[in-house]
């Protein structure tokens, strides 16, 4: 099975459809997703490889291609947040003493057979690496599809043809989490980042069990794992909303007039100067939106027809 994907033309329309009143979000337990380009695949940033990715070009990225190797470059990515952080007398939750001596002289008893990759004594700690753009097996959601809005719309790049890639809003129902394998919902508490309060943030992940030095480590997007299609409560297990990236200004501005832009969603300066770069890149859409209807409407043009 795929996604059901429904596009639409408005911003209007999209919020419409999105919005909790609607009916159709009834049936099951959705969480939301935004991302500003349609063709992005779900699948977890550390996961990702070819041109752009994290640290693309290494040897270690090149030539180590086994389920081993990506859970212990994942491993040594942890490992080098948490140094840098203990360096900086900065507290981590759920960082206690006993994981610090596993990361330092126990690293490879993270990669049991008997639990799966990532252990939930890890849950939190990637969580707040994940807030702080560090790469990680997560992929972030939301219990509130406006706040998905706000991070399709605020992504995408604004200053570009109007006939670029469309932006998506995923909705995925967890209503029969509990019974899948592959993948898991994390829900860290409040407490471990306060953007992620804000923000009604929570996770899912992919499990890694079976850990090997010869096999050909591909994660599945999640969008191809099948159990979540058949272990579900609603007729629409996942779901694909988008529309043009031109109406991403007009879904920012409906976004804010519900009280979610940068300054709600990321308490403190960072988030009021980010709320502030999004009112410059709504002025530039709006600029460009309008050019080019003008544009349009100047080709439309036949002097003859009067």
């Amino acid at each position: 099975m795929t996604p059901l994907e429904i596009p639409f033309s408005t911003a209007r329309q999209l919020f419409d459809c999105v919005s909790p009143l609607n009916t159709m979000w009834d049936t099951g337990r959705y969480i939301f997703r935004g991302q500003p380009d349609a063709t992005y695949k779900l699948t977890p940033s550390v996961c990702r490889r070819g041109a752009g990715s994290f640290a693309y070009g290494s040897a270690r990225r090149t030539f180590d291609t086994s389920s081993n190797g990506q859970v212990s470059f994942e491993l040594d990515i942890l490992k080098k947040f948490l140094d840098g952080c203990d360096k900086s007398g900065l507290i981590v939750p759920g960082y206690t003493e006993h994981l610090k001596n596993k990361f330092h002289n126990e690293i490879n008893s993270f990669m049991s057979a008997h639990i799966p990759w990532p252990p939930a004594s890890l849950y939190e700690i990637m969580a707040v690496a994940q807030h702080y753009d560090v790469p990680t097996r997560l992929l972030d959601w939301t219990e509130r599809a406006l706040v998905a809005c706000y991070f399709a719309a605020s992504s995408a790049n604004l200053e570009v043809d109007t006939n670029m890639p469309r932006i998506a809003i995923w909705a995925l129902d967890t209503s029969q989490a509990k019974h899948w394998e592959t993948v898991k919902v994390i829900r860290t508490p409040g407490g471990t980042s306060k953007n992620q309060a804000a923000q009604s943030g929570l996770f899912t992940t992919h499990n890694v069990k079976d850990y090997s030095f010869t096999d050909s480590y591909q994660v599945e997007a999640l969008e191809e794992v099948q159990e979540i299609y058949y272990k579900t409560g609603a007729y629409h297990p996942l779901i694909k909303v988008t529309m043009p990236v031109s109406e991403a200004p007009d879904l920012l501005n409906l976004c804010a007039r519900f009280g979610v832009d940068g300054s709600t969603l990321f308490p403190g300066f960072h988030g009021v100067a980010k709320s502030v770069k999004d009112w410059a890149n709504v002025e530039v859409g709006v600029r460009m939106s309008q050019s080019a209807r003008d544009d349009a409407n100047a080709d439309s043009y036949d002097p003859d027809f009067y």
